[in-house]
């Protein structure tokens, strides 16, 4: 074989429409001979790496499908967590709604007080279902964890322990066991 011929055969397979080049005008350079089992090995190796890089590609787009599907779910999630909630909440201001129809009206306003205070009361038992508890205060030792001071009331009364809540100014709400706010509250302190 010549490399004139093998030139001329690479020139002619780089035209459109050209064919195939023919093996036989190859450099010899160009061809290695290895056994026919080394051949297979290689063969077999070569279509077992096809075989795990197809695997990969498939498993990496399940993970991203899983990834992206769990992301929604969350979202989802976090969108409607709280539907239930609200659910429960509806017939608490169908009654406020109810109660400000009445006021307008009333000449009775021990009825509306006793009304309010109905609604107070479911209030108070949606919020104690769903794991919400008033911090205790008044009478309490002031807790930095629970209460804010926001006043100090300075006394000689040795009745009166250092540190005691004496007035709940707004109150502090945990929401299972978590604080969601701190109570505001008056304190005792000792006169210097």
């Amino acid at each position: 074989m010549h490399e004139k011929d093998a030139k001329k055969n690479n020139k002619q397979n780089n035209e459109p429409g050209a064919k195939e080049p023919d093996p036989r005008l190859a450099l010899e350079s160009d061809i290695i001979s290895i056994p026919r089992t080394e051949y297979e090995d290689m063969k077999a190796r070569a279509d077992e790496r096809d075989s795990f890089s197809d695997k990969y590609v498939r498993a990496h787009a399940e993970f991203e499908n899983a990834r992206k599907r769990i992301e929604k779910d969350k979202a989802d999630f976090v969108r409607y967590a709280n539907d239930s909630l609200i659910a429960e909440f509806l017939p608490v201001i169908d009654n406020m709604e109810l109660a400000e129809k009445h006021i307008k009206d009333a000449k009775d306003f021990k009825a509306v007080q006793e009304g309010v205070d109905m609604i107070q009361v479911q209030m108070q038992k949606l919020l104690k279902d769903i794991g919400v508890e008033r911090i205790k205060t008044i009478g309490e030792k002031f807790d930095p964890n629970q209460h804010e001071a926001l006043e100090i009331e300075e006394t000689d009364d040795k009745s009166k322990a250092e540190g005691l809540v004496v007035a709940e100014l707004k109150p502090g709400y945990k929401f299972n066991g978590r604080l969601l706010r701190p109570a505001s509250v008056k304190i005792v302190k000792r006169k210097s």
